[in-house]
């Protein structure tokens, strides 16, 4: 069902924008925009500078603005960095170490696998693993954008998004979308660039062509949406590289059970390919010592274990029959 909408000034500026985007009209060496500016264009003059200065951002943008399958949903992202780091939103990328699909504007798809997240952000990392020789870039570097700094950014502030809506289609470059910043938070970013399903993770930029934003929350009127500033992607880069889930406990992983009957944390069973079992624990094993601090009851190892992080080595001492052995482990993580 349609209805009839009322056309704002802001909107059919944008509408006009995109006419002129097709029509090829304003030279790029004739710009004289201000890419900082919150001014509406009140002239043809200005509003083809604007438009020029516009086709220059999406021109050297578009590249790097690729298209994320996960599974069987959609969504976007941006590479930012040679080496194939890709910018999205949490809720895009889900669970660290996952596989996914990167598709660049041509259509070529790439692997990829998920990195960290903030869910409380909505931020996501995606890190390019693909080892066809066909497909990697020439000279080896992926194309990428730079990151601008979101905290100068002014209300009212002209914007430029970029994405796949309703995901990635064969023959469409990623499609852009002129705004303005409505307002600004320490970890949102507000814009009345028009949205919809499969935006979601894609590049919010500035006049100048730096990623500021990233898609996050799309509103019912598609012209209200929310943004995760990419300042909030700096503070938190180095977690978010490492895969970690910001804000969430990530629960270490032995692989063992207890015998619930003993009154020691003596092992019941010990799972194939498990941490446990790769350092040479088994069944019947009686866990003693956790590092140098004693454990005599599962809740003593448990409580241990939430203070490590997948990945850390520990020495776990076990009594096996008449002999104490030290076998060290390798901690995993619960998936």
């Amino acid at each position: 069902m349609t209805s009839r909408r009322l056309v704002r000034p802001t909107a059919l500026l944008c509408i006009i924008s995109s006419s002129l985007l097709v029509a090829g009209a304003g030279r790029a060496d004739d710009a004289k925009w201000d890419p900082t500016s919150t001014k509406v264009p009140e002239t043809i003059e200005e509003l083809k500078a604007q438009q020029a200065l516009v086709k220059k951002v999406v021109a050297k943008c578009s590249p790097a603005t690729v298209g994320v399958i996960i599974g069987a949903g959609a969504g976007s992202g941006v590479i930012v960095s040679a080496d194939g780091l890709v910018m999205t939103a949490a809720h895009v990328s889900g669970e660290p170490g996952k596989k996914c699909l990167l598709v660049l504007p041509d259509g070529t798809r790439i692997k990829g696998e998920t990195l960290g997240t903030n869910d409380r952000k909505d931020s996501g990392m995606i890190k390019i693993v693909e080892d066809d020789p066909t497909k990697l870039p020439q000279g080896g570097k992926w194309p990428h954008v730079s990151l601008g700094k979101s905290s100068d950014l002014k209300k009212g502030q002209w914007v430029v998004s970029l994405g796949h809506p309703g995901g990635f289609k064969t023959g469409r470059t990623p499609v852009a979308r002129l705004g303005q910043v409505q307002g600004t938070a320490r970890d949102l970013l507000r814009t009345n660039c028009t949205l919809v399903g499969g935006d979601s993770g894609g590049p919010l930029f500035d006049l100048n062509g730096n990623v500021v934003g990233i898609h996050s929350r799309i509103s019912l009127s598609l012209d209200a949406n929310i943004h995760v500033p990419t300042d909030s992607f700096k503070a938190e880069w180095d977690q978010l590289v490492s895969g970690e889930q910001i804000g969430r406990p990530t629960p270490t992983y032995l692989g063992v059970t207890f015998d619930k009957e003993a009154t020691t944390a003596r092992l019941e069973e010990v799972y194939d390919d498990s941490p446990a079992a790769k350092a040479g624990l088994k069944a019947g094993d009686v866990l003693t010592k956790f590092e140098d601090a004693k454990v005599a009851t599962p809740e003593d190892v448990r409580a241990l274990l939430k203070k490590r992080k997948p990945g850390e080595k520990v020495r776990l001492t076990v009594r096996r029959g008449d002999e104490t052995l030290t076998l060290e482990v390798t901690l995993g993580k619960r998936t």
